[in-house]
């Protein structure tokens, strides 16, 4: 009997066991990838800069334009972003692995990127049945989007994780020593097209001006968020102005965050900003961490991706600099002096 027993308690945990197993969430199927020269891996037909040439026809600030061919659209590129600092997001950026070294931001509906698509992977994208669509003047690869909230519009929008895995094959392993990094001053920066939109780019001798895009000044000090209800809004109005990377959003009426980058304005040694930003979101690991201190006596060199931001078109538009990380394996500030 005492046997007995013992078989029914065994058989119970097993039955538990296999009951709960099935709480648990499948692993995500990764990227298909192959090796470099493989014959499964898909031959690029067409440069990312003829992509965009081809395909980005239409004029506006926001765009949809489908990649229809009877053929096969396959561009080829070398991943420059990496997320895990938590300034890209839902999004990565290949290189071309052409000499002219034009990028591609390719949108997708999926966190934490880098963990299957990590610095310096080549891909293949067939770009079929997807769209290279405007947002904001820039293009960027994605899926057919529809805003219907206030801002009625069609714009890109992100491709599914699950679609984007039958659209991207990794090919070889990693190899972040060949991405190129384009020196530019900040002039050459606002003299670069479409072409030269999200590429990498490091600015040497420029310093941190200590004020934002609105060219208000920042903080000497850390104003701490209003917590206490009372004039919340000039509180906040200050609290925005603290000299961190990005303080949060918080808007007093819709009483969350509104989740917009904040701009820090940068210069050269001619003292000129020509309208270049550092621009960081709220949700990056360094978000508050405190900018260099400003001043030209404090400058150093910023390597970053180089975005185009126009949303209005009374409004021009700004280039607007990513820095992915402030730390190893790679720092994209270097030479600055940071207050303690």
């Amino acid at each position: 009997m005492r046997q007995l027993k013992y078989i029914g308690v065994v058989f119970a945990a097993l039955m538990l066991f296999t009951a709960c197993e099935k709480e648990f969430d499948a692993i995500p199927e990764d990227f298909a990838t192959v090796p470099e020269g493989s014959d499964e891996a898909w031959p690029q037909t067409v440069t990312i800069h003829d992509l965009i040439e081809n395909f980005d026809t239409k004029e506006g600030l926001f765009t949809i334009d489908t990649i229809d061919s009877p053929n096969d659209i396959i561009v080829r590129g070398r991943v420059i972003t990496d997320d895990r600092a938590g300034n890209v997001y839902k999004y990565f950026v290949i290189q071309s692995l052409d000499d002219d070294h034009t990028c591609l931001k390719v949108s997708v509906d999926a966190g934490s990127l880098s963990g299957m698509l990590p610095l310096g992977q080549v891909v293949a994208i067939r770009c079929n049945g997807l769209v290279l669509g405007r947002y904001a003047a820039a293009p960027q690869l994605g899926v057919r989007g529809y805003r219907n909230d206030n801002k009625i519009r069609e714009e890109p929008g992100r491709i599914p994780y699950t679609l984007a895995m039958k659209h991207i094959q990794k090919i070889g392993t990693p190899d972040p020593s060949k991405i190129v990094v384009e020196e530019k001053t900040l002039k050459e920066i606002t003299e670069m097209d479409k072409y030269g939109y999200f590429k990498i780019v490091k600015i040497k001798d420029v310093y941190f001006t200590g004020k934002d895009s609105d060219g208000e000044k920042l903080n000497d000090e850390i104003f701490p968020f209003p917590s206490d209800g009372n004039k919340v809004t000039a509180a906040l109005a200050k609290y925005a102005l603290n000299p961190i990377f990005a303080p949060s959003t918080y808007s007093a009426d819709k009483k969350y965050n509104i989740g917009f980058p904040r701009s820090r304005v940068i210069a050269d040694d001619s003292g000129n900003t020509v309208d270049v930003y550092i621009s960081t979101s709220e949700y990056a690991r360094f978000a508050d961490r405190r900018i260099p201190t400003p001043g030209s006596g404090n400058k150093g060199e910023i390597t970053a991706i180089a975005g185009w931001f126009q949303d209005n078109e009374s409004r021009e538009g700004t280039w607007q600099l990513t820095v992915r990380s402030l730390d190893k394996p790679f720092a994209d500030l270097e030479g600055f002096d940071f207050p303690q």
